[in-house]
């Protein structure tokens, strides 16, 4: 048998060898130069699909946008994604305003499809360019059109008011842009934006100005409710968490407690007050609405009209439902050695400091005309330490509290 040296052949590499000289690199090249061409022909076509789906459109979504023109499919595309475009294109040839009317609907959600078409339509028709003449910008105009009406809008444009002019009385709560010009005569002696806007939407605040409106407090629990008439606590309001303070009680107190941040406050109020010899009683505290309308009632019986109105509060008027109003007495009165609390020297102390515990003499003589309650040296209302120290400083009232610092019940207007 023979061998032969040197390099060795097999069947294998032979057969390997062959198939690697067969490859044909051109054929191939022009083949993947032709599935080039067709994809990008395939994206080219389908381009706008491709970015209609890139934002988030559904298919069906995108039919509806690709069935627009090209310049309206542009003009589409320029927006973020808009959830109810379908609606858009059923109700309206105006493309231009789509993202509009999508803006629109997300600050006024309460609206429906139709009338958002139409009311943009006249903003930006007939409004928006006379806005942006007086000095208004894109944002500015949207911040004008969370609350802003049609005939708001005619205001300001007739009026000229600009933007700057606008806007600190626009972060009010109450707010109404046609009564920009009384604000203003406001703002001139009081100097406030809350006060300005506040004591005009709400002018019985002050109560020499008659209640024409009542509304009912959402949210009785907060401390700083003004409860008074105008501002009504709801008949079937009881605190939840009344607790009677750790102190004397009068005899004929029917019922001492107090919502617990209250009472616990009192209670130091007392004990600091023993600290220093002083003898502080309660005469009177939490009072449910029938209590307070049986109490009303009376007073009517044994007086007139206006005389009764001054010295008792509403049913739902009263701060004795809020939990948060104590009438006070002293030990004196009750064993007879002083006739009222007002001539006590615990008076003068609770006048003094009761602002360090968060409760402020709520009912002044000279401040009658704010209140719509005559002297009351008794009655002290809890709202906390940091507004019952505000108040003390500046000689407020409540009312002028909540004026200043434009704190407003969260209300419902009664039908």
């Amino acid at each position: 048998m023979r061998f032969h040296r040197g390099k060795r052949y097999t069947y294998y590499s032979s057969y390997s060898s062959s198939r690697k000289s067969r490859i044909r690199w051109d054929r191939i090249a022009i083949i993947t130069a032709g599935v080039a061409l067709i994809l990008a022909a395939l994206i080219w076509f389908n381009f706008s699909r491709i970015q209609l789906l890139v934002k988030g459109y559904s298919f069906s979504q995108q039919n509806d946008i690709l069935s627009l023109s090209g310049d309206e499919v542009d003009e589409v595309l320029s927006h973020d994604k808009m959830e109810h475009i379908q609606d858009w294109i059923k109700e309206s040839e105006e493309v231009k305003y789509y993202d509009e009317y999508e803006h629109y609907l997300s600050l006024h959600k309460d609206l429906k499809v139709k009338a958002v078409v139409t009311t943009v339509n006249d903003i930006f028709n007939n409004y928006a360019n006379q806005l942006k003449a007086l000095s208004y910008t894109d944002n500015q105009i949207w911040e004008v059109l969370k609350t802003a009406r049609i005939d708001d809008l005619k205001y300001l444009i007739n009026k000229s008011y600009k933007y700057a002019q606008v806007q600190p009385y626009m972060q009010v709560k109450g707010f109404v842009f046609t009564d920009m010009d009384k604000y203003m005569k406001v703002y001139e002696d009081k100097k406030n934006y809350n006060y300005a806007v506040l004591s005009t939407t709400y002018p019985f605040i002050i109560s020499k100005n008659k209640a024409t409106k009542i509304y009912t407090i959402q949210d009785p629990k907060n401390i700083l409710n003004l409860v008074k008439k105008g501002f009504q606590l709801p008949s079937s309001y009881e605190p939840d968490d009344l607790v009677k303070p750790d102190m004397p009680v009068a005899p004929d107190c029917d019922n001492p407690s107090l919502r617990k941040e209250a009472a616990d406050a009192l209670t130091q109020m007392y004990k600091d007050a023993k600290d220093l010899g002083y003898n502080l009683v309660v005469n009177s505290a939490y009072r449910s609405y029938s209590a307070q309308k049986k109490t009303y009632d009376d007073y009517f019986k044994k007086y007139d009209e206006v005389t009764a109105a001054s010295l008792v509060a509403e049913p739902g008027a009263s701060e004795h439902q809020t939990g948060l109003g104590v009438d006070l007495t002293s030990q004196s009165v009750i064993s007879g050695e002083r006739l009222v609390f007002g001539d006590t020297d615990e008076y003068k102390w609770c006048v003094k400091n009761s602002y360090k515990y968060g409760f402020i003499l709520r009912f002044e003589e000279d401040k009658a005309d704010i209140t719509g309650i005559g002297k009351e040296p008794w009655h002290f209302r809890y709202v906390g330490k940091d507004a019952a120290q505000k108040i003390f400083q500046n000689k407020w009232t409540l009312e002028e509290y909540c004026l200043y610092e434009g704190i407003i019940p969260s209300i419902k207007e009664n039908q």
